[in-house]
C-alpha cells in the first residue's frame, strides 16, 4: 500500500504543477496580446506614445523569450523607422526570428519587409529580387493576401521606372484581389492598388477609365477608418487633379490640386506633394500665367535643395524655369537654373545606379536606359558648354580691360599731342603770312598737265635762282644746276599746291621735271627728310591744319569729304596720314577745336 499512496502523491504533484504552468503560460501569452493589442491601437501620429509602447512590447518579448512576439515586435518596429540602415538592422532580427518560428507566412512576411526597405532607399534591384523570389515561392491559393501584395510591390516598382503598361496590369490584378474582402487590410490594398492604377491608367492617356476608377474609389471611402478617410480622398483627388490637366481642363484642375496639398503635406508625403506643385505650375504655365507658374516651379527646385529629392518627371520644371528667365533676359537666373539642372541630373544618374544589365532579363528598362544616356549627353554638353563659356567670357573680359586701358592712353596722349601741336601752330601762325584759302573743292585739284605751265612760268625764276647757289663739296656744277631746278620745282610744287592733285606721282613728277625717279626719290629724302608719300601727305596735313585755324567751315565738314579736298584716295588713307602726321586722329581733332569753339 505505501507505495501506492508515494505513487498517487508524486502524480497529484505532477498534475497540479502541469496546471499551474499551463495557468502561468497563458498568463504570460494574455500579457503579451494585450501590449501587442494596445501598440497596435495607438495612431502613429501620437509618435512619442506608440514609440513607448512599442519598446515596452519589445523588452517584455525578449524577457519571456517569446519568438512570435518578438516577431512581431521587430516588424512594427521597422515600419516605424525612418533611417534605413536602421530599418535593415531590425530586418535581420526579423528574419532571423521568423525562420525560429518555422511559419512560412513569418519568411514571406519577413521577405517582403525586406524587399520594401531597399525599395525606400531606391535600390530596386535588390527590391525586386526579393519580390521576384518571393513570387515565385509563395503558395497563392494559401496566401493569397502575401501573394497580391507582392504583385502590388512589383507594380509600384515598375511605376517608378515609368513602365505604365506593365504597373497598370500589375496593379488591375492586385486591385481585383483586394476589392473581394471586407477585411482591413485588403480595404486600404484595394485602395491603393486602385489609386496608383488610376495614375499609371492617367500616364497612358486612359483618362475616361481613370476618373472612372477614381469615383468608385471614392464610394468606397467609408470603409476606412475616420482618421485616414481625408488623406486617402486627397490622394484620388491628387490623380483627378492631374487627369484634369490632361484634358486641359486647367483652372479645375488647379482648384482640386490646392484643396490635396494640406494633407498630403500632413502625411510628410513630398513626394507626392510636389508632383501636385508640378502640376499646379503646369496648369498656370497653359494658362500663360507663368509667374505663378514658376512660383510652383521653383518649390521643384527648393525640395531638391531641402530634401534632396527629385524624380523623371518633376525635374521638367527646370525646362520651364531656364525658358521663362530666358525669355525675360535674365542671364544670371537663367544659369542659376540650368546649374541646379545639371546637379538634378547628377543626381538622378545615382538614383538609377542600381538599375545594372543584370535586371535585363527580368524588367524592361530600355526608356530608363534612354532617358539616362539622354541625361549623360546632357550633362556632358552642359559641362563643355559652361566651361567653354567661362573661359570666353574671361578672355572678352580681359580684352574689354585692355581696350579701356588703352583707350583711356590713347586719349590722354591724343590730348598731350593736341596741345603740344596747338602750340607748335600758334608760333607757326606768328611767323608765316596768312594763307590763301580754298573755298571750294573745285578750287583745289590742279590736273597735272598745269604743271608743265607752271613750270614754263616760272624758267627765267630758276634760271636767276640756279646762278645763286654754290658748289657742294663733291657735285659738279651740272648736277648742282640740276639739284636747284628741282628744288624750285618743289617749291612751286608747294606754293602752287599741287600736292592737292589727287592723281599726282613720282613717276610723273620726274618725267615732267627732266630728271629720273630714283634720283627725285633721293633728292626728297634728303632735302624733305621724308619719303615721297610722307612728304605729299605732310603738305596736305600742313594744309588743312591751317585751314581749320583760318576757315571754321572746314571744322563742319565730315571726313569722306576732307579726304577727297586733300587729294586722298579714301578716308582710311587720310586718316592713317594725319594720326601720322600729328599723332593724333582727325575725328579727335576736330572734336577738340569744336568743343573749344563751343568754350569760346
Amino acid at each position: 500500500m505505501r507505495p501506492f499512496f508515494l505513487l498517487f502523491y508524486f502524480f497529484t504533484l505532477y498534475i497540479s504543477t502541469w496546471a499551474q504552468t499551463k495557468q502561468q503560460n497563458k498568463s504570460t501569452n494574455a500579457s503579451l496580446e494585450n501590449l501587442f493589442e494596445n501598440v497596435s491601437s495607438i495612431s502613429k501620429n501620437e509618435k512619442k506614445l506608440y514609440a513607448e509602447s512599442l519598446k515596452q512590447y519589445l523588452e517584455k518579448a525578449k524577457e519571456l523569450e517569446n519568438t512570435d512576439h518578438l516577431f512581431n515586435a521587430y516588424l512594427l518596429y521597422v515600419y516605424n523607422e525612418k533611417n534605413s540602415e536602421t530599418m535593415h538592422m531590425y530586418a535581420d532580427s526579423l528574419i532571423y526570428y521568423a525562420k525560429k518560428t518555422g511559419i512560412p507566412l513569418n519568411i514571406i512576411k519577413a521577405n517582403q519587409t525586406r524587399s520594401t526597405i531597399y525599395y525606400i532607399q531606391k535600390n530596386y534591384k535588390k527590391s525586386l529580387e526579393y519580390e521576384l523570389a518571393i513570387l515565385q515561392s509563395i503558395d497563392k491559393i494559401k496566401y493569397a493576401y502575401e501573394y497580391h501584395k507582392t504583385i502590388y510591390n512589383i507594380g509600384l516598382t515598375y511605376f517608378y521606372l515609368q513602365q505604365y503598361q506593365e504597373a497598370f496590369d500589375y496593379f488591375s490584378l492586385a486591385r481585383a484581389y483586394f476589392e473581394g474582402s471586407a477585411d482591413y487590410n485588403h480595404i486600404m490594398g484595394y485602395h491603393n492598388s486602385a489609386r496608383y492604377e488610376a495614375l499609371a491608367a492617367c500616364y497612358l492617356n486612359k483618362h475616361q477609365f481613370s476618373i472612372e476608377l477614381i469615383s468608385v474609389a471614392r464610394k468606397k471611402l467609408s470603409a476606412i477608418r475616420k482618421e485616414d478617410r481625408a488623406l486617402e480622398q486627397a490622394y484620388l483627388d491628387y490623380v483627378y487633379g492631374i487627369n484634369l490637366y490632361h484634358l486641359k481642363k486647367f483652372k479645375y484642375s488647379i482648384e482640386i490640386l490646392n484643396n490635396t496639398i494640406t494633407e498630403i503635406s500632413k502625411n510628410e508625403d513630398y513626394a507626392n506633394e510636389h508632383n501636385a506643385y508640378y502640376y499646379l505650375g503646369l496648369n498656370y504655365w497653359a494658362l500663360d500665367e507663368k509667374e505663378d507658374a514658376v512660383k510652383y516651379f521653383d518649390k521643384i527646385n527648393e525640395v531638391f535643395k531641402t530634401k534632396h529629392y527629385s524624380n523623371l518627371e518633376i525635374k521638367n520644371a527646370y525646362n520651364y524655369l531656364t525658358a521663362y528667365y530666358r525669355s525675360l533676359k535674365n542671364e544670371q537666373r537663367e544659369l542659376y537654373y540650368t546649374n541646379q539642372f545639371l546637379n538634378v541630373t547628377v543626381f538622378l544618374q545615382n538614383e538609377y545606379k542600381y538599375l545594372s544589365n543584370t535586371l535585363h532579363k527580368q524588367l524592361d528598362i530600355k526608356h530608363l536606359e534612354s532617358e539616362k544616356k539622354r541625361l549623360e549627353d546632357s550633362l556632358r554638353l552642359k559641362d563643355v558648354w559652361f566651361k567653354t563659356a567661362f573661359v570666353a567670357g574671361c578672355v572678352v573680359c580681359i580684352i574689354f580691360l585692355l581696350l579701356l586701358i588703352s583707350n583711356y592712353r590713347k586719349k590722354k596722349e591724343y590730348l598731350r599731342r593736341y596741345n603740344e601741336l596747338s602750340i607748335l601752330r600758334k608760333n607757326l601762325r606768328s611767323e608765316e603770312k596768312p594763307l590763301e584759302i580754298l573755298s571750294e573743292p573745285a578750287t583745289v585739284y590742279l590736273p597735272i598737265p598745269k604743271i608743265a605751265e607752271i613750270e614754263t612760268t616760272h624758267s627765267n625764276e630758276i634760271k636767276e635762282k640756279t646762278s645763286d647757289k654754290k658748289t657742294e663739296k663733291g657735285i659738279n656744277a651740272a648736277s648742282i644746276k640740276t639739284l636747284d631746278e628741282i628744288l624750285i620745282h618743289l617749291d612751286s610744287f608747294e606754293e602752287n599746291l599741287t600736292f592737292l592733285n589727287s592723281d599726282i606721282n613720282l613717276n610723273q613728277l620726274a618725267t615732267l621735271w627732266n630728271t629720273n625717279r630714283s634720283y627725285l626719290s633721293t633728292l626728297i629724302n634728303q632735302y624733305k627728310g621724308k619719303s615721297f608719300t610722307d612728304y605729299v601727305n605732310q603738305l596736305r596735313i600742313d594744309y588743312l591744319l591751317k585751314n581749320f585755324e583760318e576757315n571754321p567751315q572746314w571744322k563742319k565738314y565730315k571726313i569722306a569729304h576732307l579726304s577727297e579736298l586733300l587729294g586722298f584716295s579714301s578716308s582710311r588713307s587720310f586718316s592713317n596720314a594725319f594720326l601720322k602726321a600729328t599723332g593724333i586722329s582727325p575725328s579727335f581733332y576736330i572734336q577738340k577745336l569744336k568743343s573749344e569753339d563751343s568754350e569760346d
